[in-house]
């Protein structure tokens, strides 16, 4: 627990230094989200989530970032089973203004259940698409909104994210 607490802090100080780059917009990102969010299966139910995601990769321009994104929703079936879903994928941003952000990004869609303590636990995976929008209403945060559409084993899934995401330049 106590590691955990140190590389939180030092994860910290690292924003807060580079903040003051800030102005730059350019070379190494990395950033970490958090959030609400919904799945839906096609013929199946809407349950809400946790939602999750994460960057690191590269800002080319000041308005074109490229990196890697994972982007997850935790939640649980009406039998309790804990659900995984969500992309890893390739993706860029473009930023027509210094405060907004319009996202993309195409990989592998997932999705993994748990099952009843590891018992019967199944997982797919498809390809995926996602896109969104952010708001950077501080220096480093965002707020922002995305979809991911899979079709993991032939079953369409959207995911709906929005939440507070922390980028750092």
């Amino acid at each position: 627990m106590r590691r955990i607490a140190v590389t939180a802090l030092l994860l910290s100080l690292s924003f807060v230094a580079v903040g003051e780059l800030q102005a730059q917009r350019s070379g190494f990102i990395i950033g970490f989200g958090i959030g609400a969010g919904l799945s839906a299966v096609s013929g199946g139910e809407t349950r809400g989530a946790l939602a999750t995601d994460f960057k690191i990769g590269a800002q080319t321009s000041p308005s074109l970032q490229v990196y890697y994104l994972g982007r997850t929703n935790w939640f649980s079936t009406s039998s309790s089973d804990l659900i995984i879903a969500g992309i890893s994928a390739a993706g860029v941003t473009y930023l027509p203004s210094p405060k907004v952000q319009l996202s993309g990004g195409l990989g592998l869609f997932h999705w993994s259940d748990s099952g009843s303590l590891g018992e019967g636990s199944i997982a797919f995976t498809s390809l995926g698409l996602t896109g969104g929008v952010g708001y950077e209403f501080a220096d480093l945060w965002l707020l922002d909104a995305a979809v991911t559409y899979g079709k993991p084993d032939g079953v369409s899934v959207w995911e709906l994210r929005a939440g507070i995401s922390i980028l750092s330049h």
